[in-house]
């Protein structure tokens, strides 16, 4: 079952209406599309996603239109983190009953949650369906770092099949795939994939693979093919293409890339900030010098 979960994945973004609505065609012609850029997966409702602002009747709506739209062609995470265990739950039983491949779940976040807490949370989410389970680990965010000894007792569940690593401790990484061969790792930082890759990951989950779907896949193959001169190369095009985009926001310059490949995203929800005019202005400008000439 593991050997299916591997290379490059899209934290996919949300496209809203003009109105500020989830846009369930949008999204699904945004499946469709990196499909055809030859990308292996998806990962759905995570942080890209603005998860946190969307409502839990919009969360389980997206899992079903892009489950749909994909229509079995590649594999589907859907992140159901919470900090409600019940709310996450809930969350997996419907990424379940929509079809999706596999779960995901940040741990509890806000409140400081004991370890053990956290692993009765993630034991709760992974007993409640049959689907296999991706622990989300992001300290940045969520408060809480995966260990080795954690990591040992959550493997007690048959459901655990992996890690989506989004931390610069490479250490870690590394000693995970050591000793834990058997489990799946993302890479989940998009500026350090090739060094994911270096230090055993099986490939990377990234919110800019949205909108350079190319050029994050060719990071893979060359390093897959030995290639690590071509590796860095790769990834070097890709961080200064990452290094503007982290300048502008995140998700708002994924989606004005993705609109000059024609999409209408409609921006972000507050209280992200829009698009700024310079902002427009320099990514059109990476997105011209190096988006397009490494497709």
């Amino acid at each position: 079952m593991n050997a299916e979960y591997h290379g490059i994945y899209a934290a996919l973004v949300t496209p809203y209406t003009s109105e500020g609505k989830v846009d369930y065609k949008e999204l699904q012609k945004l499946v469709n599309y990196l499909i055809e850029k030859g990308l292996d997966g998806f990962y759905v409702n995570g942080s890209t996603a603005e998860a946190f602002l969307l409502s839990e009747e919009e969360r389980n709506n997206i899992i079903k239109a892009v489950v749909e739209a994909n229509a079995g062609r590649k594999k589907v995470i859907c992140h159901v983190g919470a900090i409600s265990t019940d709310q996450a739950i809930g969350y997996a039983k419907n990424a379940e009953k929509c079809g999706a491949d596999a779960v995901s779940a940040i741990s509890p976040f806000y409140y400081k949650f004991s370890e053990q807490e956290i692993i009765q949370y993630y034991q709760d989410i992974m007993s409640a369906t049959g689907l296999p389970m991706f622990i989300y680990n992001f300290p940045n965010f969520s408060g809480f770092s995966l260990t080795e000894e954690i990591l040992e007792k959550l493997k007690q569940n048959k459901n655990l099949i992996g890690v989506k690593f989004t931390s610069s401790d490479m250490f870690l990484l590394e000693q995970i795939k050591t000793l834990h061969p058997e489990l799946v790792v993302w890479n989940g930082f998009d500026e350090m994939l090739s060094a994911g890759l270096i230090m055993g990951a099986d490939g990377g989950i990234g919110s800019t693979y949205n909108c350079m779907p190319e050029l994050a896949h060719k990071v893979y193959d060359a390093f897959v093919s030995g290639d690590i001169a071509k590796t860095h190369k790769f990834q070097e095009k890709l961080n200064q293409v990452i290094k503007v985009i982290c300048k502008y926001g995140v998700f708002a310059s994924v989606k004005e890339i993705l609109e000059m490949d024609g999409f209408a995203f409609h921006g972000v929800r507050r209280p992200f900030a829009p698009m700024t005019e310079e902002g427009k202005r320099e990514l059109q400008k990476i997105y011209k010098e190096v988006i397009v000439p490494n497709r």
